[in-house]
């Protein structure tokens, strides 16, 4: 097993306007680049560690998708070296 992150586009009420995005840390069989979507009902995921919903895109590093990204990948880097 190994952990990914992995972003897709959120969706978001017609009167929202902007691009809003989910990040999600997914837990995948060994080898597995990317998943077909960010759900448990996907094939290549075993579990949903955890998401980030409605982070809108932002072109700063203070963007809420920017800090979701680099939260996501903390999460993943210290679940990948613990389980080795």
């Amino acid at each position: 097993m190994t952990y990914i992150v992995q972003t897709a586009s959120a969706n978001m009420p017609s009167s929202c306007r902007g691009k809003y995005i989910r990040v999600a840390v997914l837990e995948v069989p060994a080898g597995t680049i990317q998943a077909s979507m960010i759900s448990e009902r996907s094939r290549d995921v075993i579990r949903v560690v955890h998401t980030w919903e409605r982070c809108n895109v932002g072109s700063t590093s203070r963007s809420a998708s920017q800090r979701a990204i680099a939260e996501a990948k903390a999460l993943a880097s210290e679940l990948n070296s613990a389980r080795v």
